[in-house]
């Protein structure tokens, strides 16, 4: 039975590996080939080989969609209402000759409960490589599925696994309470093994979305990984594969990256490729948190494809604060805002700076803002134009505006903070701190600094600052500040930062921490063909009725070593940090004593 099985897995990678070079070229144009190793020869991985997808398999096995139907409790004209576009300057009024901030807002109502929402397509891409083993495995299975207590049955889940090779697990299947039990049951025996390949994994997901033979209104990935690509290049190769399928669909792409050990910069490029979110877990304690904030935000689809253009022929814009990430510098006069969505019961502030000449002599300028998109609810394009007035003095400026202050404030504080991490990519740590320090005392200025967005803004600064220093940069400081960059210029919801939240995401996440989204008894599920025990993964991954008892232990003690290891080995990364710590506090404190003793012999 063991050479039956050991045969079944090598014609299996056999078929990954043909497969593979069949779409070697369409993977990587310059033909260099992501190599495919043997699983590690620690494991067997008779799962895999059992319950995996072939594509043509995955189609078949697809759900059909319950047809999304219109909206009847309101109109696209009350819907287009409820999208509220403001522009607020600095001051009013502005003064010429000089660089002035300004807001542009857009705040959506929330008119609709869950109910009437459109329907989601959720591909979820785990990493289930050998350093998931254990504590971050178990995580990734409850937040999957606290994931299904907030989806609805109209909602469909594809999940995908990746180590050396990926795997569908299941096909798009709706979130139906026939379907739960199997859903569980392919959560509950995900398991560790391997090593790490991003690229594929994603490519199997694109794959999906592109073939599948229905479609709902919303599309998402949900990329989980806590390692390194042990093949460079993965995310140029998610490009090229972006490139090659040409999906038509608006989908977005959310990656969560686990603990210290993950590559930031692949997971953080990934995620901008679809205007999606780069969540750092520094806590595998809050991956469910990160989880239930990041699929609350779309449960609450109010538009897709949403294109924003803001002009003046009177002034000149300078300056976007996110340009490339959110806005598009279309000429001096004109610049883009593209949304992937928009959401219902969110507010959204867009900073930039304009400069109105010298010699203009008007007494105001116009800027004008034109929004169009899809509105989901109503599968109906949609159009809306709105003029604006700033007042402009040669003489003297009027009282400084909050809002602006505030926004503007926490763009710069996303702007340094960006520049110090490239700053610090660089190995110039002490410039990176620098520009940080330099933010950090432009804030405390402000009049505004009580407003709880600059407190918090204010916090992040000082915890990069600290990030900014050698070797703690390089263990997890790359994956914070771009994490807080992108908190802070794109707005994207965290964790610490409530203000960000819409009404959905604050709702899930007070029913989490109420414990209104509580977890079945991790015994066993119910309903399904054969209970799941909640045993530890090197325990469950073996299928004791098929193998040799000898084979059994074997294969047990190995894993019972490997977890083994892997423990020492985080005690021993710990420790490692700790001492980094403390190395670096020991310098700062002779520095300190140092700056003391010069300023003494000055005086």
């Amino acid at each position: 039975m063991q050479q039956e099985d050991n045969k079944r897995k090598v014609r299996f990678e056999g078929e990954e590996e043909e497969r593979r070079d069949d779409d070697d070229i369409n993977r990587n144009p310059n033909n260099k080939k992501c190599p495919i190793i043997g699983v590690n020869d620690q494991f067997l991985d008779p799962y895999a080989v059992k319950t995996s997808l072939k594509e043509e398999e995955a189609l078949e096995q697809e759900n059909e969609i319950v047809q999304f139907t219109i909206s009847e409790g309101i109109t696209a004209e009350e819907l287009i209402q409820n999208l509220d576009i403001r522009l607020y300057p600095e001051r009013d009024p502005i003064k010429n000759n000089k660089f002035v901030p300004a807001v542009l807002s857009l705040k959506t109502k929330k008119v609709s409960n869950n109910l009437d929402r459109p329907p989601i397509d959720l591909v979820c891409v785990v990493d289930v490589s050998g350093s998931m083993i254990g504590r971050k495995i178990n995580l990734v299975k409850d937040s999957l599925r606290y994931l299904m207590k907030i989806l609805g049955p109209e909602d469909r889940i594809c999940i995908i696994v990746f180590t050396t090779v990926a795997h569908i697990v299941t096909s798009f299947i709706r979130n139906t309470q026939e379907n739960k039990p199997l859903l569980k049951k392919a959560i509950l025996e995900l398991k560790g093994l391997a090593s790490t390949n991003i690229s594929d994994g994603m490519n199997k997901a694109l794959w999906m979305l592109k073939n599948r033979k229905y479609k709902n209104p919303v599309s998402c990935i949900f990329l989980l990984s806590d390692g390194q690509d042990d093949y460079k290049g993965a995310e140029q190769r998610v490009f090229d594969q972006l490139q090659l399928l040409k999906i038509e669909e608006k989908f977005v792409i959310h990656t969560f990256g686990y603990g210290q050990d993950h590559d930031a910069y692949v997971m953080n490029q990934i995620a901008k490729y679809r205007e999606g979110n780069f969540y750092y877990i520094d806590n595998i304690n809050k991956a469910s948190d990160y989880f239930i904030l990041a699929m609350s935000g779309m449960l609450s689809i109010y538009a897709q494809n949403v294109s924003i253009n803001l002009k003046s022929n009177d002034c000149e814009i300078v300056k976007a604060f996110g340009e490339g990430q959110v806005w598009y510098k279309q000429d001096a006069n004109n610049y883009k805002i593209q949304l992937n969505y928009l959401l219902e019961g969110e507010s959204k502030d867009f900073v930039f700076e304009l400069f109105v000449k010298e010699d203009y002599t008007l007494n105001h300028i116009n800027l004008q803002i034109e929004i169009n998109g899809q509105l989901l609810k109503q599968n109906l394009e949609f159009r809306k134009d709105s003029n604006f007035q700033i007042n402009v003095s040669q003489e003297k400026e009027g009282q400084l505006n909050e809002h602006v202050e505030i926004n503007y404030q926490r763009a710069k504080a996303g702007h340094a903070i960006g520049e110090a991490c490239h700053q610090a990519q660089q190995k110039q740590y002490q410039q990176a701190q620098e520009l940080i320090e330099l933010q950090i005392q432009q804030i405390k200025q402000s009049p505004h600094l009580d407003s709880l967005a600059l407190k918090i803004a204010l916090e992040d600064l000082e915890k990069c600052k600290m990030y900014c220093k050698p070797k703690i940069f390089e263990m997890e400081g790359e994956a914070f500040l771009m994490k807080k960059e992108r908190n802070h210029i794109v707005r994207q919801s965290s964790l610490t930062n409530l203000c960000d939240w819409n009404d959905d995401q604050q709702q899930n996440m007070e029913h989490l921490q109420n414990g209104d989204l509580q977890l079945s008894a991790a015994g066993s599920i119910k309903g399904s063909d054969s209970e799941v025990s909640s045993q530890p993964d090197f325990q469950r991954d073996i299928d004791f009725d098929n193998f040799d008892p000898k084979f059994i232990i074997k294969q047990l003690l190995k894993m019972k070593q490997f977890k083994k290891e892997q423990l020492e080995q985080e005690d021993e990364e710990d420790d490692k940090k700790i001492e980094l710590l403390k190395e670096q506090l020991i310098l700062e404190q002779q520095e300190e004593i140092e700056e003391q003793e010069v300023a003494n012999q000055s005086q």
